[in-house]
């Protein structure tokens, strides 16, 4: 619900303002969620897997207790990092008084978003936290509404930190009578640490490409980048959603010292998660000209060639995000792993796009995001393939195939103009859907049991 949240209000700035206010807005928001990598991410995954842990074993007041310690080091942590970060960002790019403002207030209100949702999932709270990102993201909408039509566009921002700041209101951890013992505390700040690490270099990978746009082709050309990250965006937060949901089973067999479990578990988030993202991202790569010329006009048309590099870079990370979790969560020196493995892709990404940005503009700035981004998720998923012994020949053929085909189909679609163009695209894509629905029906399925809360038989390893 926040990604379609988030797409609608860029669909709305885009639209009702300007390519300039689309790629600052964005900016800042990508500024704002780098931000948060830096302790509130981690320390909502760390939320997830500690009071996870607590709940499965049956240690209630415990759950509450990690729940508030962690709440209270992030609020007190956001009161200095995104204050630091957005001002120095924003100086960096050169925005105005009043959108640094909007910066700093964004990425504080973010960061304490991200952190609540993170503890609720642990508390397996899916259901308030669904109707709560609902209920911020709508009223986002229509204050940013507002501040359109009445033409105040230097409070573009504020509509949306006014809805994270909503949620994570409401989503509080109350207050506890317990502390936290200095081992757990020393065990969490460990766990967010790597995770800091590896989620600036990963899911922060993604956030510094808009800056890299921004400072490399200017604001109207990181709005087309802006409109292509802005629909791509929303299957990233699905997969990290997905893999929240997924993980309580996972960790509660680490936690029994179920190795067979977690190997069961392992296997069956990675088919799973392979089963959706190829599909849906494959759907929307074949119809990407169409997608960009609906949401956004013919003004954007340079984000054509970049949302299908894009798309491809986030299927890959969303794949590989059960499989980052399944380190971090299952092995002592997992989450170093995670962290040295993105930090890798990162390193890779910073690397390229000096040689890819002066050439070809937001395009190299894209190509050089997948390159970095594709490195480290597939020696990710090659690593627990490794670790847990699973049989995935058949996985890699499913995700190779694939990712080829739907990438194949876009090739020899998007040149076709008007309605001979759309419609190849749409039936390309319709026939992609079924032939790959009908590869992967046993694992849709499952997954749609789970998340229904049924359970399901796991996949066979």
């Amino acid at each position: 619900m926040q990604g379609v949240a988030r797409l609608l209000y860029s669909v709305l700035i885009g639209n009702l303002g300007s390519r300039e206010l689309l790629g600052q807005t964005n900016t800042s928001l990508s500024l704002s969620v780098l931000t948060s990598q830096l302790w509130a991410a981690p320390a909502s995954a760390a939320g997830t897997r500690f009071v996870a842990l607590r709940s499965a074993l049956g240690d209630a007041e415990g759950a509450a207790t990690v729940a508030r310690h962690i709440a209270t080091r992030t609020a007190l942590v956001s009161l200095v990092l995104p204050t630091v970060v957005a001002l120095g960002g924003s100086l960096w790019l050169g925005f105005g008084p009043a959108h640094t403002i909007g910066t700093v207030l964004l990425a504080f209100a973010y960061s304490l978003y991200s952190t609540s949702r993170g503890i609720q999932f642990g508390a397996l709270r899916f259901r308030h936290v669904a109707l709560w990102d609902t209920v911020a993201g709508g009223l986002a909408l229509v204050a940013v509404a507002l501040v359109l039509v009445l033409d105040l566009t230097a409070l573009a921002l504020l509509p949306l930190a006014l809805g994270y700041g909503v949620f994570a209101a409401v989503s509080w951890p109350a207050r506890s009578r317990q502390r936290v013992e200095p081992a757990l505390r020393r065990e969490i700040d460990h766990f967010v640490l790597f995770g800091a690490l590896s989620g600036v270099a990963s899911g922060g990978l993604l956030q510094l490409s808009q800056l890299a746009a921004h400072w490399s082709a200017g604001p109207a050309e990181a709005g087309d980048f802006a409109a292509a990250l802005t629909l791509a965006t929303p299957a990233s937060m699905l997969s990290v959603a997905l893999a929240t949901v997924l993980i309580p089973p996972l960790t509660a067999a680490a936690g029994r010292g179920d190795r067979e479990g977690v190997r069961r578990q392992s296997d069956a988030i990675a088919r799973r998660l392979t089963a959706i993202f190829v599909g849906l991202i494959g759907v929307i790569v074949i119809l990407s000209p169409l997608v960009i010329a609906v949401v956004w006009g013919e003004e954007y048309v340079g984000a054509t060639t970049v949302l299908p590099v894009l798309l491809v870079a986030v299927m890959l990370t969303s794949i590989a995000q059960g499989a980052a979790t399944t380190l971090q969560s299952t092995r002592v020196r997992g989450p170093r792993a995670v962290a040295y493995l993105n930090l890798g892709g990162f390193a890779a990404s910073v690397v390229t796009w000096p040689f890819l940005a002066p050439r070809l503009g937001i395009d190299g700035v894209a190509l050089g995001y997948l390159v970095g981004a594709g490195l480290a998720s597939l020696a990710m998923l090659a690593t627990v393939w490794r670790v847990e012994r699973h049989r995935w020949l058949d996985l890699t053929a499913r995700l190779v195939g694939g990712t080829g085909l739907a990438v194949a189909l876009f090739l020899f679609t998007h040149r076709l103009e008007g309605l001979t163009g759309a419609l190849a695209q749409v039936g390309a894509a319709f026939g992609f859907g079924l032939v790959w629905l009908a590869l992967t029906r046993r694992d849709v399925l499952a997954l749609w049991a789970t998340l229904r809360g049924r359970g399901a038989p796991p996949a066979t390893t």
